[in-house]
C-alpha cells in the first residue's frame, strides 16, 4: 500500500467518524465545493419563519441595453424543507428577468467551503406560473476561500427569456448568521444586486468546518470509485 493510499484510508476512517458524530441525523444531497449537479425540487420554504425580506430589488446591465430585471432574497428559520434542521438558514431567490436578452446565470455570494449546502427549486407558485428551472448548480471550490460562491444556470433549451421569473432558488445551509452582498446576473454582460450570504464563521470553527468537507468530499469520491464510476470529479 503506497503512502498516499494510507493516507487516504486514514482521512476517509477520520471522515466518516466526524461526519457520524456531527451530521448522524442529517439526509441532505450536499452540493460539494467544486460541484455542479442538477436541483432537485423542493417544498421550502414550508412553514417558516421570514428572518429578511430584500423586497424586489432592480438591476440593470452595465452595457445599458443587454437587460435588466429585479432580484428578491429571502432568508428563513424554522424551515420543515431544512435537512441541516430547523435552527439553520434557508435562502431563498427570485429573479425576474424584464429584457430584452434570455439570462443565463446568477452567481449567489457567499457561501463558503466551510458550511453544508443544499439546492434545490420551488416551482409551486400561488398564481399557477411555472418559473424557469435553471439546468444545473455550480459552487466554486475551496481556492475560492472568502470569496466562495454558487451559480444558477440556464440552458439553451430552456432560458430564463424576457418578462418571465425563474422558479424559486432555493439554498439550505447549515449556517445561522448572514450579511449583505451583492449578487452577480450574467448574460454576456453583467449587473450587481444587493443581496445576502452567509457570515464567515470564526477561524478556529472555519478549520475544523473545512476539514470536515474534505472529508466528505473523499468520502463521495471513494464510493463513486468503488461503485466502477469514471467521474473527474474525484
Amino acid at each position: 500500500m503506497s503512502v498516499c493510499d494510507s493516507f487516504r484510508r486514514q482521512l476517509f476512517l477520520f471522515g466518516f467518524l466526524l461526519i457520524a458524530s456531527v451530521c448522524s441525523s442529517a439526509s441532505a444531497t450536499i452540493l460539494l465545493p467544486g460541484e455542479l449537479v442538477v436541483p432537485g425540487r423542493t417544498a421550502s420554504p414550508a412553514a417558516a419563519k421570514l428572518v429578511v425580506d430584500t423586497g424586489a430589488l432592480p438591476f440593470a446591465s452595465i452595457d445599458g441595453f443587454s437587460f435588466s430585471g429585479t432580484l428578491r432574497t429571502q432568508l428563513y428559520v424554522n424551515d420543515a424543507g431544512n435537512p441541516f434542521g430547523p435552527n439553520y438558514l434557508t435562502f431563498t431567490f427570485l429573479l425576474t428577468n424584464n429584457g430584452p436578452d434570455a439570462l443565463e446565470r446568477l452567481v449567489t455570494v457567499r457561501f463558503h467551503p466551510a458550511y453544508q449546502i443544499d439546492v434545490g427549486y420551488n416551482d409551486i407558485f400561488p398564481n399557477g406560473v411555472i418559473g424557469a428551472i435553471p439546468a444545473t448548480v455550480d459552487r466554486s471550490g475551496y481556492s475560492a476561500g472568502y470569496t466562495a460562491v454558487i451559480g444558477w444556470n440556464w440552458s439553451a433549451a430552456s432560458p430564463l427569456v424576457a418578462h418571465q421569473s425563474s422558479a424559486l432558488l432555493v439554498i439550505h445551509t447549515r449556517g445561522t448568521s448572514f450579511q449583505p452582498f451583492m449578487d452577480s446576473v450574467i448574460d454576456g454582460s453583467v449587473a450587481t444586486v444587493p443581496s445576502f450570504g452567509l457570515y464567515l464563521p470564526e477561524p478556529a470553527t472555519l478549520g475544523v468546518a473545512v476539514v470536515l468537507m474534505s472529508a466528505l468530499q473523499f468520502s463521495r469520491c471513494h464510493a463513486r470509485t468503488r461503485s466502477g464510476s469514471n467521474s473527474s470529479k474525484c
